[in-house]
């Protein structure tokens, strides 16, 4: 019989200040549980914490445990701290979310802060928080960085440059900081709770709200040493090909396993019914997955992957297949492109992955092949005249085309190198902004086509490669490698974009079906190698 853990006292009720949840921050007397969630909210959600703040409406309890507390560096968002050793550390049971948006937006380390989600400034003419993304801050907004400490605000008010023509604005400053400082947040302090207790504490508190994705179930129930899903993650993230998701982690490792599909991580559960390093052999079979997407399949990046069933079901493969041979890994190859062209890869249904989890055995062969029958060799290409969806696959088929396409540095007449590219997705964090946009050569233009989109590394190289060529002529290698043509420069320049997405459409759209083709191999037979059908015929499993 499951003994369900108590408290050995009841936890004591008291309100904290934001100025002394910030000094406990800055003391390392403000810890994180191993066993909770990551980072979850976006740039919306740290805006409406501190509009709820500023306006004096409840942002909800904290729930804290008191307790010992090793040294580590600590991370709230971009601010890090070196904490010692303390005997009576806050762990955040809940709250954690919050938390973090008030440090990693009042404790920004940065003089100026921008770009990520705790960039967060004020607009005193507006009265309104604003994330500050690349360009400067207009005059009259305050990094609330400043804010939070009231020596700060002075000399920053000081400083300001519309401090004595602007008086009604610093008061309003003033006034925004003594209400952030002052801000009282309920909390509860849990006292003496064992781990056991706290875990179920967690997993209670945060089904009440916002339900725990199965991948959060997972690691608070299996991370009796920190995060292991996080963790693996991490360091697949250092391949180059693109953050991997827990959950994405989490379906290979069913897939791995050999589990089904249907099967979910529940928060009842105390048992996961896993066997001992499930974690490490996913990550081991999604290291070779990621290596031969890369290197032999051609995908380069997560973010230009058409679909993510495949990763999960390469996952099962690698694992089981380690070292497949050449004839193989080009059946997979086929098998890649031909589902993502004829969209069945989109089909990824807990019934359907069973279904073909189950094709995968221990016949690598006789795996592709039947790989391969589940998906049609009728193609559904896509045309650079469709509109550019950075979420779609058959936007992402064109970028992958645009990218084998060879395209050349408009300054230097160099082809874009694997390194390059991977370094552009891992600043830039999304396809719509590796892919640059032409801007319109006439007033009112609409430029929401795949042709108007071009890989370079910004957009001044776009400009460079249209609109200043009479001045400076891009060489035909260059416009050739973009898909470009003269017809389709004179278009531009003439502001007719019709005529322009119909000129390069024309260049781009035939080679582009010619590369489909040639990747998925439609024509071609799916038979195994010879040495694999005879070696199935002496073992008696058939041809």
């Amino acid at each position: 019989m499951r003994v369900v853990p108590k408290l050995p006292r009841r936890p004591e009720a008291r309100a904290f200040s934001v100025e002394t949840l910030l000094q406990l921050v800055q003391d390392g007397k403000l810890r994180v549980p191993e066993f909770q969630r990551p980072q979850r909210w976006r740039s919306t959600h740290v805006l409406s914490l501190f509009d709820s703040v500023w306006r004096g409406f409840p942002i909800g309890e904290f729930l804290f445990s008191k307790g010992q507390a090793p040294q580590r560096l600590l991370r709230f968002g971009a601010v890090e701290v070196q904490a010692p050793e303390v005997p009576d550390a806050y762990f955040i049971v809940d709250g954690q979310q919050r938390m973090t948006a008030l440090a990693g937006a009042l404790l920004h380390p940065d003089l100026r802060p921008r770009g990520d989600i705790h960039a967060i400034w004020f607009d005193l003419e507006q009265e309104r928080f604003e994330r500050l993304a690349r360009a400067e801050a207009p005059l009259h907004w305050v990094p609330l960085n400043v804010v939070a400490d009231s020596f700060k605000l002075l000399g920053w008010l000081n400083a300001w440059s519309m401090q004595r023509e602007r008086p009604d604005l610093v008061q309003r400053a003033l006034a925004l900081g003594k209400a952030l400082r002052e801000y009282q947040a309920p909390a509860y302090i849990v006292d003496g709770a064992s781990e056991a207790a706290l875990r179920l504490i967690f997993r209670r508190v945060n089904t009440a709200g916002v339900a725990m994705r199965e991948e959060e179930v997972f690691e608070a129930l299996n991370g009796t040493h920190g995060r292991p899903l996080a963790t693996a993650c991490a360091r697949l993230g250092e391949l180059g090909f693109g953050p991997i998701r827990d959950a994405d982690f989490l379906d290979a490792l069913k897939s791995v396993e050999g589990m089904d599909p249907r099967q979910r991580f529940r928060d009842s559960e105390t048992d996961l019914g896993i066997e001992a390093g499930a974690v490490e052999r996913t990550e081991t079979a999604l290291r070779r997955a990621i290596a031969f997407l890369i290197g032999v399949a051609g995908i380069p990046h997560v973010q230009l992957l058409p679909y993510r069933l495949p990763l999960r079901l390469l996952a099962r493969f690698f694992h089981l297949h380690p070292e497949p041979g050449p004839r193989v890994l080009g059946l997979l190859v086929h098998w890649i492109w031909r589902g993502a062209l004829s969209t069945e890869h989109s089909n990824d249904g807990d019934v359907i992955v069973g279904e073909l989890q189950g094709h995968i055995g221990d016949d690598p062969d006789a795996a592709v092949t039947a790989l391969l029958g589940t998906v049609s060799r009728a193609l559904k290409l896509p045309s650079i005249t469709d509109a550019w969806n950075g979420r779609a696959a058959r936007t992402r088929l064109c970028a992958l085309a645009m990218l084998h396409r060879g395209p050349r540095d408009p300054d230097t007449g160099e082809p874009l190198t694997l390194e390059v590219l991977q370094d552009l997705f891992e600043e830039r964090d999304e396809i719509g902004r590796v892919f640059q946009t032409l801007r319109p050569s006439r007033e009112g233009a609409e430029m929401s086509a795949v042709a108007h989109r071009f890989l370079v590394r910004d957009e001044a190289q776009v400009r460079r490669l249209l609109t200043d060529q009479v001045l400076f002529p891009a060489s035909e290698d260059v416009l050739a490698s973009h898909g470009l043509g003269a017809e389709a420069v004179a278009a531009y320049v003439a502001g007719d974009m019709d005529a322009f997405v119909a000129r390069r459409a024309a260049v781009f759209d035939p080679w582009m079906h010619r590369f489909f083709r040639e990747r998925s191999a439609p024509n071609d037979s799916d038979r195994p190698a010879i040495a694999a059908i005879v070696a199935r015929v002496k073992n008696g499993t058939g041809a």
